[in-house]
């Protein structure tokens, strides 16, 4: 779970951000814990003191890779949990999000043979942050922070990425949003209007 981000467009890091009684980075998660035991939650150090209750295993961006956004975390948490064939990532400002999402992914992974990214498409845009990464994507991910291509476009392209319509497997639009303004906060979270 990728809480890393410095929160520019929002009035305080938005990680502690509040849903139902909960904070944002407490939604994501829960959300993981129901699809894994191991969830690794990749954080900033100015911040990691008040998540370090969280049912996660609380770690940092590696050194020398430290504030090149997500592709950063994403290799981090891969590092820290060298075990496992697949990766499932999300990020703390998506409250919505559901374990139903990773549970779809890794069916079509499973079908798909040699498959290294499940993502899914809603409203027409990719979702990488809410996705599945296979552990072969890492090496692919330090070489682009290597050559400093660090967008999650330049990953998709690097790799075998399946794309999934959400509306194809039932995937509520709502589970794809990211809060990222104060405005968006008070629509979706404060109002509940998601029209």
């Amino acid at each position: 779970m990728l809480a890393g981000g410095g929160s520019t467009r929002f009035p305080f890091h938005k990680a502690f951000a509040r849903y139902k009684d909960r904070y944002f980075y407490e939604h994501a998660v829960g959300c993981l814990k129901q699809i894994t035991d191991d969830v690794v939650l990749v954080s900033r150090c100015d911040i990691s003191d008040r998540m370090k209750h969280a049912e996660a295993i609380l770690i940092f961006d590696l050194p020398q890779y430290q504030g090149q956004g997500p592709l950063a975390g994403i290799l981090s948490g891969m590092v820290s949990r060298d075990e496992p064939d697949w990766y499932a990532v999300v990020t703390c400002d998506m409250p919505f999000v559901l374990p139903l999402l990773f549970e779809k992914l890794f069916s079509v992974a499973d079908q798909k043979q040699g498959t290294q990214a499940v993502v899914p498409v809603a409203s027409g845009r990719n979702q990488p942050l809410a996705a599945i990464y296979h552990k072969s994507c890492k090496d692919h991910i330090v070489r682009l922070l290597l050559g400093e291509r660090r967008s999650m476009n330049s990953l998709l392209q690097s790799v075998n990425t399946i794309f999934v319509e959400a509306e194809d497997y039932d995937l509520p639009r709502e589970m794809f949003i990211n809060i990222n303004t104060d405005e968006e906060y008070k629509q979706y979270i404060e109002k509940g209007r998601f029209e």
